[in-house]
């Protein structure tokens, strides 16, 4: 999945460079500001990977990383190449060795009671990921919430929380799920716009 990273991270650099900066100033005791960025702006784009030739489609979503007080950006990408539809969130605060595999992950959708979830940590140690059927239904359970949340517990720390927001997934994600080609997911020509 890393020679897709490329298209993710084009998708990205147009999503900064569209959106209009709004900066705020740190607080005075030293804690991380975050620019206010847009609530759900999901940013589709059809990408081809270069290795291979395989064409296929990718969205990305921004967000927030909190712990004890701190907070990050986070990023939420999804893409559908060759038929394989792949989810993946990354904070450069949320690093584990690679290899690991005792981190629980719970998720809440608009504000409800947190769920286990299926996902692992990346390959190379860096974020969450899910892959096939599970990263399917996930992103399908997006349509029509509002907020995504997940909570993501390291042994011997406190919660680390990655909030989304996450309204209009059905247009967002429509140009996946046609590439991808997902049952549950509507047409195209059916997602709101």
């Amino acid at each position: 999945m890393t020679h897709h990273r490329h298209f993710v991270f084009a998708a990205l650099a147009l999503l900064a460079w569209t959106i209009p900066a709004k900066g705020a100033a740190p607080d005075p005791d030293g804690e991380l500001a975050v620019a206010n960025l847009p609530v759900a702006t999901w940013v589709a784009v059809e990408a081809r990977n270069h290795a291979d030739g395989s064409t296929g489609a990718a969205a990305v979503l921004l967000g927030t990383a909190r712990e004890r007080g701190l907070v990050w950006q986070a990023v939420l990408h999804a893409g559908s190449f060759g038929r394989v539809t792949t989810v993946q969130i990354d904070s450069a605060a949320l690093t584990q060795r690679a290899g690991t595999t005792n981190v629980a992950v719970t998720v809440s959708l608009d504000g409800g009671p947190f769920q286990p979830g299926a996902w692992r940590v990346g390959a190379n140690g860096k974020g969450l990921e899910l892959t096939g059927a599970p990263a399917i239904a996930f992103l399908t359970g997006l349509y029509g919430r509002q907020e995504l949340r997940l909570a993501v517990v390291r042994p011997l720390s406190v919660p680390f929380v990655l909030t989304f927001g996450v309204g209009g997934a059905e247009h967002g994600l429509a140009l996946l799920a046609e590439r991808g080609g997902w049952a549950a997911a509507p047409a195209l020509s059916e997602a709101r716009p």
